[in-house]
């Protein structure tokens, strides 16, 4: 098996080709990890990937986390271990949930294979973010660091306002990070397009659901709690709460459907149905009715939208600096001016559930 050395955070790190064997997951994650090196150079052109030299590990490390490196001209994406575990944990949690008949129809027979959808899923966008990273010259403009994981840390011998300056600027790289993805999933559902509008429809549903789970699984297994987010400012937080992480992607997907398809009944329905998934998903299986609770609910507050718009509308004014690093050039969005919250004070949903009824 291939290995590597790189330098991490905390020291030296011998990357990986394949899981160990004795993990008891290592079969699914390997084979994951196969598919995903052959789709990483078809998301930029071959001169592009070619100066990126850009390689996919993993590392033998339980905790949940991930990265990206550049280091001697090499970049590198690198998932632990653990991460791949808890993913395909989520991915098979979900599809086992006593309650989830009451949103979805799924066919004994088919369970499996939806478990081993969302898993490809769920890493494909872990990967494709710290794609992002690099595609992007987060690595190169020589003010961050060469390196970016996922681990929360607790910042020592900073004053609040300098960890709160600092929050903010990995909030803004780590949107731009999930939009890449986001633009990576996108070119995969339309690869996947097929004339008939229900394949269509659970096809983006499993995509926009394995978003949800991996965000999940970023928020609670990397030590950041968002419990207080509704109370707390949003620049105390060094990544952004999930749920608005979820609708932001959602935004995304619509731009990139309607770039890609036009906008037409059918690609308004699909993002509809995705979006109703996953709400569906949160108060009819999981039984959640408390905002705090609720990941994608708090995107749809007041403060939600306020959160979005700041980071799409300040991430904007980085991209001059960023087009100085990035492999790609990176687009320049307009400004969102005014969303609508759906959410009042209270938590209540001013979205009645007749959500029942996916099929995936």
């Amino acid at each position: 098996m291939k290995t590597v050395t790189v330098t991490g955070r905390d020291g030296p790190v011998e990357l990986q080709e394949f899981v160990e064997p004795f993990y008891l997951f290592s079969g699914k994650a390997n084979r994951v990890l196969e598919r995903l090196r052959l789709g990483l150079p078809t998301w930029v052109s071959t001169d592009v990937y070619n100066e990126m030299r850009l390689s996919l590990w993993t590392y033998n490390d339980l905790r949940v986390n991930g990265f990206s490196l550049c280091e001697g001209g090499k970049n590198y994406i690198a998932l632990s271990a653990g991460l791949l575990a808890a993913m395909l944990k989520e991915a098979e949690e979900f599809v086992d949930k006593e309650r989830l008949s009451l949103v979805f129809h799924i066919r004994e027979d088919n369970k499996q294979h939806l478990k081993d959808t969302l898993y490809f899923f769920m890493a494909n966008f872990a990967v494709a973010h710290e794609f992002g990273h690099i595609v992007h010259g987060h690595l190169r403009d020589g003010v961050g660091a060469n390196y970016i994981d996922e681990m929360f840390l607790e910042t020592t011998g900073s004053s609040d306002e300098e960890k709160r300056a600092s929050n903010w600027r990995i909030q803004l790289r780590e949107y731009d990070a999930d939009c890449v993805a986001v633009a990576v999933q996108s070119l995969l559902f339309i690869q996947q397009w097929q004339s008939d509008i229900r394949a269509n429809l659970s096809n983006f549903d499993k995509m926009f659901i394995a978003n949800y789970l991996c965000f999940r699984t970023f928020a609670e297994s990397m030590g950041r709690d968002f419990s207080d987010y509704m109370t707390k400012d949003v620049d105390a937080y060094d990544h952004p709460h999930p749920g608005i992480r979820m609708m932001y992607s959602l935004i995304h997907y619509y731009s990139w459907l309607i770039r890609l398809r036009g906008e037409n009944p059918d690609t308004l329905a699909i993002l509809e149905s995705g979006c109703h998934a996953v709400i569906a998903y949160e108060k009819e299986v999981l039984e959640t009715e408390k905002l705090k609770q609720c990941y994608f609910s708090v995107a749809s507050t007041s403060k939600g939208v306020q959160h979005i718009m700041h980071l799409h509308n300040e991430w904007q004014k980085l991209v001059d600096h960023y087009n100085d690093y990035a492999f790609i050039p990176i687009e320049t969005m307009e400004n969102i001016d005014g969303m609508m919250a759906a959410l009042d004070k209270d938590g209540s949903f001013f979205l009645k559930s007749s959500l029942s009824g996916n099929v995936l």
